[in-house]
């Protein structure tokens, strides 16, 4: 990869630990994770980064101020759940699935429980 290639999507890839990261467009990507990121849509120049950065909305918060994805509609997928349990640093298997992800960010006490 170029020094010039920046991410232009958001990508999952796992550490020598096992765990999975999530990298975004304007994160540094360490040399063992873009080893990983073999989709050569996820990459672009740093300017045309910069040029969608500038028009896309601000990215949503990370640690306290990171809002949970809505539980159900549009931007409640598995991907949008893993990202925000992934930043709070709640742990999840690569394949659980959006409810499997829900509920252990309401045991990591990151989200409310809902009856």
């Amino acid at each position: 990869m170029s020094s010039e290639q920046q991410l232009v999507a958001y990508v999952h890839v796992r550490d020598v630990g096992g765990r999975t990261v999530a990298y975004g467009p304007g994160e540094d990507v360490p040399a063992w994770a873009r080893k990983q990121i073999t989709n050569p849509k996820a990459w672009g120049d740093v300017e045309a980064a910069a040029t969608s950065q500038a028009e896309a909305p601000p990215p949503a918060g990370t640690g306290d101020d990171l809002e949970a994805p809505p539980r159900g509609g549009p931007g409640s997928g598995v991907d949008a759940w893993r990202t925000f349990a992934e930043r709070k640093g709640v742990d999840v298997d690569q394949d659980a699935t959006r409810e499997q992800i829900i509920a252990a960010c309401e045991a990591a006490g990151v989200v409310e429980r809902e009856e």
